[in-house]
């Protein structure tokens, strides 16, 4: 079974209701994280994920945003109540190694591992496989250089876009999956670069025909607006607005 969970749905701007971009992936005993934004940790943990014995954590791209919590994360896995003993792996766009080596220089030793190893990886369009689980990758459409990813596990296709506006290389990612989490910032009466409204977000998904959309990313000014709504305006599978907290089990073995 592969369970996806909501740690954060919101934005760069603080909400008491939507937490910085975090989605957490159970796949088998593998906790794969994808961006850890501010607050996002004590977020995992509100959520009842085991943060300290995360496997392998993707950025989409380095706004705060999407990274803010890493030196959090880093510092706490040196803590010795946590005792974190197996390795952590750390992908994402060209810059992740200097991304890395900055947060050292400003916050020095206390943030390299003292107990566990520490992989990191700039990727460039090449898939990943590990024992049960095959990542894609693509560009999304975003103000930086920014990927979407691809998780196929138990027979389940996940995509999460990270930010983006309108992809051709997103619906190509996203064909036939299973649960396609788009970002949404803003309402379609408020059309903003590099970020999608619903209907655009709408038509992405039912050229990808994929069989279930969740929006999230959403900015506190799109509060009262039906988004939902919105998208079913182009998009005619089942589509819901994300909410912190909130689980998908996907695959031939969730429950039933």
């Amino acid at each position: 079974m592969v369970k996806v969970t909501i740690v954060g749905s919101g934005c760069g701007i603080p909400n008491p209701d939507r937490g910085s971009p975090c989605i957490a992936v159970n796949v088998g005993k593998e906790l794969l994280v994808f961006d850890c934004g501010p607050g996002a940790v004590r977020a995992m943990a509100h959520a009842g994920i085991h943060w300290a014995a995360l496997d392998m954590l993707f950025f989409t791209h380095f706004h705060t945003d999407h990274v803010g919590d890493l030196a959090a994360l880093l510092f706490a896995l040196n803590i010795p109540d946590v005792n974190r003993t197996n390795s952590l792996a750390l992908f994402g766009p060209p810059g992740i190694q200097r991304l890395y080596e900055n947060l050292v220089t400003a916050y020095g030793d206390w943030l390299t591992p003292k107990r566990y190893e520490l992989f990191i990886e700039e990727l460039h369009g090449e898939p990943l496989e590990g024992a049960t689980w095959r990542l894609d990758l693509t560009k999304a459409e975003h103000t930086q250089p920014a990927y979407s990813y691809r998780l196929e596990a138990d027979g389940a296709a996940l995509v999460y876009s990270g930010d983006t506006d309108y992809s051709e290389n997103i619906i190509r990612l996203a064909d036939g999956s299973d649960l396609l989490i788009l970002e949404c910032s803003y309402p379609n009466e408020i059309a903003v670069p590099g970020h999608l409204t619903p209907e655009k977000a709408g038509e992405m998904a039912e050229r990808a025909a994929c069989r279930k959309l969740a929006l999230t990313h959403i900015y506190p000014v799109a509060a009262g607006y039906d988004l939902a709504g919105q998208c079913r305006r182009a998009y005619h599978g089942e589509v819901v607005v994300a909410e912190d907290g909130m689980s998908f089990e996907l695959g031939r073995s969730r429950s039933r």
